[in-house]
């Protein structure tokens, strides 16, 4: 799920969030996003800051998950 740059800061990727706990409760107890790792890719630390801010937090970095340049990061949130 991603917003497109020109619509960002506009609250769209926080409804999108808001709907998909509101569904994703009734199923399951935790979310888990992945994404690069911070400091690899600007715009990617800027995704990482979003989802910080709609509560998920660092869980663990795999460094070779996707490939050595590109580390994987795993944020969760509980439900």
């Amino acid at each position: 799920m991603g917003i497109k740059k020109h619509f960002h800061h506009q609250g769209i990727g926080h409804q999108l969030v808001k709907a998909l706990e509101a569904d994703a409760k009734q199923h399951a107890h935790y979310l888990q996003v992945k994404t690069f790792d911070e400091g690899h890719y600007p715009e990617y630390d800027q995704t990482i800051r979003f989802y910080e801010s709609v509560g998920f937090e660092r869980l663990e970095v795999f460094p070779t998950l996707w490939d050595a340049w590109n580390p994987c990061l795993v944020l969760v949130k509980k439900l």
